[in-house]
């Protein structure tokens, strides 16, 4: 009994990766093919690729895959901008603008 559940979860598991891999090539091809223009200048796709690359990313997501970054940029959390320490005076008053923005 065990065995028939085993394969059964086993050929779902199948199932959702072979739907998941069938939404990779469909919107991976469908990028393709809205950036590829013919020789005489005419684009095979005209639409707005938006959509298509939100669901491209999400199906590599579902893979543990991320599209990499342009110029080859790291990936992963990264330190935020150090702002500087100085001392901010309000121009009309005069006066200093503590950390929480509100005048001393």
């Amino acid at each position: 009994m065990e065995e028939q559940e085993e394969k059964k979860e086993q050929d779902r598991e199948w199932l959702g990766d072979l739907v998941k891999l069938i939404v990779l090539i469909w919107s991976a091809s469908l990028l393709t093919f809205s950036y590829v223009r013919l020789p005489n200048g005419q684009k095979i796709l005209d639409f707005d690729p938006t959509f298509i690359a939100s669901v491209f990313s999400g199906s590599l997501a579902a893979f543990g895959l991320a599209p990499s970054k342009n110029g080859g940029g790291k990936l992963g959390p990264q330190k935020a901008p150090s702002i500087p320490n100085k001392s901010r005076q309000d121009p009309i008053t005069g006066k200093n603008i503590g950390p929480d923005g509100r005048l001393k």
